[in-house]
């Protein structure tokens, strides 16, 4: 008896075996079986955010400017019949697009016939899995958004013959699930095609359905076969650096402690700063400038996968007098130069060190009590889309009133324009910049306010393409 208890439940355990997933970190040094497959003027990297991703804190981003294709191929599940797919989908964000159906979409290469040639090309597309395509018989997924992360179930929704447009859904197109072509040929199976293409599963963007100036990214593209499922995470390794610094040289000490993370790619990470510097765990390094100077911090995780990230360090130099032994400060409008000895008598009448011919947005004020360089908590500062081809959004919350300056600067520190200068009350606010005339590259967006009492400075960094 206690024999027979036993296999029935062996029995059971292998007849009703869980599920079971596992996570693989796609990098771009490590792409674990998927291909870039950038054409014509089309952009294909990753990408840090946008937002929240699903899985982990990257993505997979695409850029059209025209309709060119943008795809990320995978070749590994050549040969895997359809009806031992137990789970696909994947999730994608659009940033900017022209046209209000453009969205990443999924084809698959289906050979149907045993010959190890592909006779269809089947497209699963978003803007086709709600109300009216979807009907009665197909879940609806609800309509692609800009701006928000949404998941598709491509097991269950739509699918339509491809590539040719006049045989999609808009043109009356069959419209139909996998269950529903699996029982018309049962022995369908994903094939790779070098005649096609190659790679049998492709997460596409552009094509003639396009419009331009798509923007989008895609993350956690899960398939599962006979309830085993992989999902596939698309990291970028990230380098953050951390705010720009503000110190005084001249009066007390010019030193600061810099301190960088990493985010994205394969932990754990190595940390490496530029100038040598005094560096005592790697992620920390203490620098002692003279002149304002520009530091890099270059991570490099597990896969040898490296970002990089500046950080700036800006001299306030107030030294004066014949031996350069004094101290300038700000005295009722009036710049003066006294001795070291007077300047906390100063400070408490409410004189700032430094030049009063500096940007409100630069002087440093001092903290009497702590006699330190007092920096105030950070702004929610963000500019979006990120990277951008024509035009980004700078979107800023102060903390306080004040006097409000925001620049933009190239990588050697150049000022290149000024968006925002003047009197601003608390609250939210945005900017766009449009660098028709710059080439392509990295710059950097500083903003500063200068309330009645203290000083507030944040650096961010975009990125702008072609």
């Amino acid at each position: 008896m206690k024999k027979s208890i036993y296999l029935i439940v062996l029995f059971l355990f292998y007849a009703i075996k869980p599920f079971s997933q596992n996570v693989i970190t796609v990098t771009d040094c490590n792409l674990n079986g998927w291909v870039k497959d950038q054409r014509g003027n089309s952009m294909i990297m990753f990408n840090n955010g946008p937002a929240s991703p699903p899985v982990g804190k990257g993505s997979f981003h695409f850029v059209t400017p025209d309709q060119s294709f943008g795809r990320l191929r995978n070749g590994q599940y050549s040969g895997t019949p359809l009806s031992t797919i137990t789970k696909l989908s994947y999730s994608s964000f659009i940033e900017h697009r022209d046209s209000i159906v453009d969205v990443n979409f999924v084809v698959l290469l289906v050979d149907v016939n045993g010959d190890n040639t592909t006779e269809y090309n089947l497209v699963f597309d978003p803007r086709y899995q709600s109300q009216p395509f979807v009907g009665n018989n197909l879940p609806d997924q609800g309509k692609t958004q800009v701006g928000t992360w949404q998941n598709w179930d491509a097991l269950h929704g739509g699918w339509f013959i491809g590539p040719d447009p006049k045989d999609d859904p808009d043109h009356s197109g069959a419209f139909f699930n996998l269950a529903t072509f699996i029982s018309r040929f049962p022995n369908a199976r994903i094939m790779n095609d070098v005649a096609k293409g190659g790679a049998a599963i492709r997460l596409t963007v552009g094509g003639p359905v396009f419009s331009n100036n798509f923007i989008g990214d895609a993350d956690n593209f899960e398939i599962g076969i006979n309830g085993v499922t992989t999902i596939y995470d698309f990291e970028f390794t990230i380098a953050n650096a951390g705010d720009d610094k503000d110190v005084i040289y001249g009066y007390g000490s010019n030193c600061t402690t810099l301190t960088g993370t990493a985010s994205g790619g394969v932990a754990p990470y190595s940390y490496s700063w530029s100038q040598g510097a005094n560096t005592p765990n790697n992620i920390s390094t203490q620098v002692c400038p003279t002149v304002t100077s520009t530091y890099t911090l270059t991570v490099t995780d597990a896969n040898g996968c490296t970002g990089t990230d500046d950080v700036i360090v800006n001299i306030n130099d107030v030294r004066c007098g014949d031996k350069l032994d004094k101290v300038k400060i700000c005295h009722n409008g009036k710049e003066i130069c006294v001795a070291k000895e007077a300047i906390p008598a100063h400070l408490r009448h409410g004189d700032a060190l430094g030049s009063c011919q500096q940007e409100p947005a630069t002087r440093i004020n001092y903290n009497l009590d702590k006699e330190t360089t007092d920096i105030l908590p950070q702004f929610r500062l963000s500019n979006y889309p990120n990277p951008f081809t024509a035009i980004t959004r700078i979107e800023y919350e102060l903390p306080t009133d004040g006097n409000v300056s925001l620049k933009v600067y190239n990588l050697s520190g150049k000022e290149i324009t000024t968006l925002a200068n003047g009197y601003k009350k608390q609250g939210k606010y945005f900017v766009d910049f449009a660098p028709a005339r710059l080439s392509p590259g990295v710059y950097y967006y500083k903003i500063s306010v200068c309330s009645e009492v203290k000083i507030f400075t944040q650096t961010s960094k975009m990125v702008f393409v072609h």
